[in-house]
């Protein structure tokens, strides 16, 4: 595994001067190529301190319930909406470090409503800017859309989700890249508003820069079984990102 992810490093690196030589479409083409390739493993991916620093691109890892961690690569940013790919023609969107929506994704959220007003931009924002996190809303609502697409039928699903945020401590927490970042963990607890069942995402927000350092969070709702989580921690970090709240 260590050599191949060496080798595809390498990769990366002709693929950012194929780019500069051929333009927008072959650049595309081998980055998927390379992420596919990082993404699909059958084994946890740890890339080196070397690796990390010679790859090209923002990166992070993603393990979704108990399968093997992954690597996605920051393909765009749509305006504060960051799109990652993950292998294939999979694609993660996130704003303020939440899976909004995904693409070629089953049964995965497909569409969230009133980001605007998600609190975890506030909670960034009062971060960076040094004010009392306790300016912040605490509650939030908005609509989920999951879309599960089968050989016989596509169909679409509606959740509507209440959430109340929590503040906790400032923490430490070590991130599999082998930082240390001091944090501040928010824990969300969204009731679906249908039934008692509760589910909790955790966010932890770097107190030197209000980046989003590591979550566990919802990627794939169920109605009548048991949810599907995503833990995402930062590998390389995204630094251009212009945080906003009420945007």
């Amino acid at each position: 595994m260590k050599a191949k992810q060496t080798f595809y490093i390498q990769v990366i690196i002709l693929a950012l001067i194929s780019t500069l030589i051929s333009g927008c479409s072959a650049r595309l083409q081998n980055y998927q190529e390379i992420v596919t390739e990082l993404f699909s493993t059958p084994e946890d991916v740890t890339l080196s301190q070397q690796e990390i620093e010679e790859f090209p691109y923002a990166g992070s890892y993603i393990q979704v319930d108990k399968r093997p961690r992954a690597f996605m690569a920051l393909a765009f940013d749509d305006n504060g909406v960051l799109k990652w790919r993950t292998g294939g023609e999979e694609i993660i969107h996130t704003k303020h470090g939440r899976i909004t929506a995904t693409n070629n994704m089953s049964g995965a959220i497909a569409h969230t409503s009133n980001l605007k007003n998600d609190p975890l931009g506030c909670f960034r924002v009062a971060i960076i800017d040094d004010n009392d996190l306790e300016t912040c809303s605490t509650t939030w609502q908005r609509e989920i859309w999951v879309t599960t697409a089968t050989p016989e039928k596509i169909e679409d699903q509606a959740y509507t989700y209440t959430s109340e945020f929590k503040v906790g401590a400032t923490e430490q927490v070590s991130l599999a890249n082998g930082s240390e970042h001091q944090v501040i963990k928010i824990e969300e607890r969204v009731s679906t508003g249908t039934s008692d069942h509760h589910i909790t995402n955790t966010f932890y927000i770097s107190t030197d820069n209000g980046r989003i350092v590591k979550s566990h969070q919802l990627i794939a709702p169920q109605s009548n079984s048991e949810s599907t989580f995503a833990t995402i921690e930062e590998v390389k970090p995204y630094t251009l990102e212009k945080v906003k709240n009420n945007g």
